[in-house]
């Protein structure tokens, strides 16, 4: 049950790509993001370790798990369409027995970039996979040139001898469901459907639910290199579009600049390890950022970054 879950897990967020597809803001080298959930028990730290090519990090903390991320991608530009591809891989850890699981993302390809009514859909198998047991799960992304269906999704979880335990189905806009295999009982069972208040939240606050909206909001209790502190990102939030954009346009500059000379940031809080599971080289959180906010100032913080820092947000 446990792979049908992560399974649905991994594919929700795709109900919200169908309905907002403003370009995010490109992160600065070295720059970060935190989220404290107190009432869900978590809290996570991002940290921008690349600008070309582009990479992200996430860890998050659980008393009961581990959740960890590096998001890359290949992408694709033509006439009538963006294709994004990730490359980078998405972990999750149960903390009381060491389960690791791991995936990959599908692809999401948005239509009509020039002319008409934008859309997406997604292409790809997803592979959920038990390092410690064997066992998987997958989910397939069909796309639209395959099918008029194109948001429907079929999944299927596999024993470690590759027997199909679990069928899942649904669509990745709205729903999934689950039935159980080789059981008399065909019944299929509700595993998540979206909320309406979202649904409604989208259609008020441009293509975000409030819980994202507020994600953004100030809090001086966060490091210096945190995104609330982005100019550009408070001006285009207060309405101020053109101040935006020169903002926008400042920072990227003055990255290119220090790309050029000496003084460029270094990532603080992630870098590269091999992971014992899977054999594969990624950036993983080497701790110490939960630390450095107890101690108010971040100290940790090299000179370097600090320098940087003060160029770009003072």
């Amino acid at each position: 049950m446990r792979l049908m879950y992560l399974a649905v897990f991994s594919a929700i967020p795709y109900a919200c790509v169908s309905r907002r597809y403003s370009k995010p803001f490109n992160p600065l080298l070295a720059e970060t993001y935190e989220l404290i959930r107190e009432d869900k028990g978590y809290a996570c730290i991002a940290e921008q370790v690349s600008h070309h090519p582009p990479v992200t990090c996430l860890h998050a903390e659980h008393e009961k798990w581990t959740f960890w991320q590096e998001y890359k991608m290949d992408s694709k530009f033509r006439p009538t369409y963006f294709k994004v591809t990730p490359t980078g891989s998405v972990h999750f850890k149960i903390r009381h027995n060491n389960e690791h699981y791991s995936w990959q993302k599908p692809s999401t390809t948005i239509h009509n970039i020039i002319l008409g009514q934008l859309w997406n859909d997604q292409e790809g198998t997803v592979t959920i996979t038990n390092h410690s047991t064997g066992q998987k799960a997958c989910l397939f992304f069909t796309p639209y040139k395959y099918t008029k269906h194109f948001t429907k999704i079929k999944g299927e979880v596999y024993d470690s001898d590759g027997n199909v335990i679990i069928q899942i189905k649904g669509d990745w806009t709205s729903h999934y469901q689950y039935k159980h295999v080789n059981i008399n009982n065909d019944e299929w069972h509700d595993v998540w459907t979206i909320n309406n208040d979202i649904l409604e939240e989208m259609k008020l606050y441009w293509g975000f639910s409030l819980f994202s909206l507020q994600l953004n909001e100030p809090d001086e209790d966060v490091a210096p290199t945190d995104s609330r502190f982005r100019p550009d990102q408070r001006e285009l939030e207060h309405g101020r579009v053109d101040e935006a954009a020169d903002e926008k346009l400042r920072l990227e500059e003055l990255q290119r600049y220090r790309r050029k000379g000496s003084c460029n940031a270094v990532p603080q809080w992630f870098s590269p390890q091999t992971d014992p599971d899977t054999g594969e080289v990624y950036y993983t959180y080497q701790g110490g950022y939960w630390k450095a906010k107890t101690k108010q100032g971040f100290y940790q913080l090299s000179q370097n970054i600090l320098v940087v820092l003060e160029i770009i947000y003072f």
